[in-house]
């Protein structure tokens, strides 16, 4: 895989005034998705600097997806990220999402979808679960059939997505800040209170293998924390 010229860690500057989001519209199933059937994707990882490897292993079939994500960094195990659920017309409807650590499993969210109204169960508390809400694993898929369902992505376009964690349901923002042929840089920042770092997410998406992501990268205040490449 030949890396993109402009270093994926590089921070292009983001307009000041923020263009508006894209309009909510059905993703397609399946087409849109950038994997189907049944595989394992290989990633080179580095975390706190330390290089590892990373697999994403996935089921994408029947209507229904299993995907699962395992990293290492020398002699540290990290913990081992499990999504699963169905597949319709607005894309990715995760159901449950595990995470794992020494074969424990550490947290569990449902996604009850049956509930009126849909709600997200975290433990003993529960959230209201938005339309289209995916997990900490599921967005990476879901971020791919969005972009490629607009009719002409260009820089500057934004992507609202909400996402479920262990405190809730929160809306995720992707600005599309670079481009590179035919891939696209998406960036997400979340600005936090005095004396807090700033989130900061930042994708690579090849729209020759339909957006899939092969680059993701977590900072705090532009200090990078985590980083995956997909390896070919």
């Amino acid at each position: 895989m030949t890396t993109p010229e402009r270093a994926p860690g590089a921070v292009p500057a983001i307009a000041t005034t923020a263009p508006p989001l894209a309009d909510a519209r059905p993703v397609p199933a399946l087409l849109a998705l950038p994997l189907r059937g049944e595989g394992s994707l290989a990633y080179a990882f580095v975390i706190d600097g330390q290089p590892g490897e990373a697999s994403l292993n996935f089921r994408i079939e029947d209507g229904r997806y299993d995907m699962t994500l395992e990293r290492r960094a020398g002699d540290r195990e990290l913990p081992l990220w499990r999504s699963e659920g169905r597949v319709g017309p607005q894309g990715l409807q995760p159901e449950r999402h595990r995470v794992r650590r020494q074969g424990r499993e550490r947290e569990l969210l449902v996604f009850d979808q049956d509930a009126v109204p849909p709600r997200l169960l975290v433990g003993a508390r529960a959230y209201t679960l938005s339309a289209g809400t995916q997990d900490r694993l599921s967005w990476w898929l879901q971020l791919a059939a969005l972009m490629a369902a607009e009719p002409a992505p260009h820089v500057g376009l934004r992507l609202r997505m909400p996402v479920a964690g262990a405190t809730g349901v929160h809306d995720w923002d992707f600005e599309v800040v670079a481009r590179d042929g035919d891939r696209w840089l998406l960036q997400r920042a979340l600005r936090r209170g005095p004396g807090r770092p700033a989130l900061q997410w930042s994708a690579w998406l090849d729209g020759q293998r339909g957006f899939l992501p092969v680059d993701l990268r977590f900072s705090l205040d532009d200090d990078e924390q985590w980083a995956l490449r997909l390896l070919d």
